[in-house]
């Protein structure tokens, strides 16, 4: 299986130039950066497929564009802000050999699979507990994944009416699942992360939880199984 790592970017300089080093030493047969018109120099780096964009589409287009440009059978979808350990795709590929597989998220410190259930019409997820175990996850990380290309160009990738951001992850999850594939997480599949999202630098609060409540809303909606939709009609 051949493998690309897509790194969606806006204003990452200084996360670039300290992940990309990492990134690079995974020998994936390629990394590409899309760069979402970020505005502090960030620019192109050797060995880099370099795609920029001139004027910010915010994170679901800048990731469908990465996946876009990607020619290997499995894409490491990677935040800027991620460092990946040095065995992160020999411990992730085995996986793909079932072909049930579209997704292996990765285990971060302090954040593991997400755990979830239909509860009353509502779907209620929570971080799963972090053990040595093998678990099947809610959905895969939009940050620090790994996803079988094919089935992603199948199910159309992110849509970009999350944008500017959360719950594109939730809602790709809920219709892979829904279509018949896994999505595992693996605690040997090791990355680790500084969050510093723009977007707290770009929204006020305010804006930023009317964006988190109406796509939560919105993905579940979507994805709603059969039954479930007269406890929103009472």
């Amino acid at each position: 299986m051949t493998t690309s790592v897509v790194i969606p970017s806006y204003n990452g300089q200084k996360h670039l130039v300290k992940n990309l080093p990492a990134v690079m030493a995974l020998r994936a047969d390629e990394v590409i950066v899309v760069d979402d018109a970020s505005t502090d120099g960030t620019t192109q780096y050797p060995g880099v497929k370099f795609i920029r964009h001139p004027h910010n589409l915010r994170f679901p287009i800048t990731v469908n564009d990465g996946f876009a440009a990607a020619s290997g059978d499995i894409v490491f979808l990677l935040n800027q802000d991620v460092k990946p350990d040095a065995s992160l795709i020999t411990k992730t590929l085995p996986h793909f050999a079932d072909s049930q597989v579209f997704a292996v998220t990765f285990n971060e410190e302090g954040r593991s699979w997400a755990d979830g259930r239909w509860i009353n019409g509502m779907l209620e997820f929570t971080n799963g507990k972090q053990d040595n175990k093998l678990h099947d996850s809610l959905w895969p990380s939009g940050g620090s994944s790994a996803i079988r290309r094919d089935v992603w160009n199948t199910l159309g990738g992110f849509d970009p009416v999350f944008s500017p951001g959360y719950s594109e992850d939730l809602d790709l999850g809920l219709r892979a699942h829904a279509a018949g594939y896994k999505i595992i997480w693996d605690p040997s599949c090791r990355v680790s992360h500084t969050p510093e999202t723009s977007f707290n630098k770009e929204f006020s609060p305010k804006y930023l939880q009317y964006f988190k409540d109406r796509n939560y809303l919105l993905a579940m909606w979507r994805n709603m199984p059969i039954g479930t939709w007269s406890a929103h009609l009472t």
